[in-house]
């Protein structure tokens, strides 16, 4: 006797060659992890885009943490689920996957410039940089080292 794993839902809108990869539903409706990316309420995360996704069992809250965006915001989806099944442990895989690279390379001190390239589902590379707290970018030098930080760690797999 074969064992299948159930089929995940018909999700609409999907890109060509994205599948379903998990789902779970909660009070905050249905949360799918795709091949591509994480869809929430209303809301489509690329993969590329995810910073930090993590699982807190006690609130039963997924909470996934964007990069940051020009100005150094981040928006955070804090989603709950009733009962997640595979979609942590296929979240936690998928933003892994992602990473091609992540380094912290200082340049004043100890603080720096956190680089990070994710591959996307066209396998190109989206490059993330973000400065620590206290580093001032508007210091020609400063931002001169972390542009030369930035180059760095692109080189490394460019």
């Amino acid at each position: 006797m074969k064992l299948r794993r159930p089929r995940p839902p018909a999700i609409d809108g999907l890109a060509a060659g994205e599948r379903v990869l998990a789902t779970a539903g909660g009070p905050d409706g249905e949360v799918a992890a795709t091949t591509h990316r994480l869809l929430l309420r209303g809301a489509a995360v690329e993969w590329t885009q995810v910073e930090t996704a993590a699982w807190d069992g006690d609130a039963e809250l997924l909470v996934v943490t964007e990069v940051p965006d020009d100005r150094g915001r981040r928006v955070r989806h804090r989603v709950a689920l009733e009962s997640p099944r595979r979609l942590v442990d296929v979240v936690r895989e998928q933003v892994t996957q992602s990473v091609v690279i992540s380094r912290h390379v200082a340049v004043d001190g100890r603080r720096g410039v956190r680089v990070t390239g994710r591959r996307t589902p066209a396998d190109e590379i989206v490059w993330t940089a973000a400065v620590d707290s206290g580093i001032d970018l508007r210091d020609p030098d400063t931002k001169a080292r972390v542009d030369a930080a930035v180059a760095l760690v692109r080189n490394e797999v460019e």
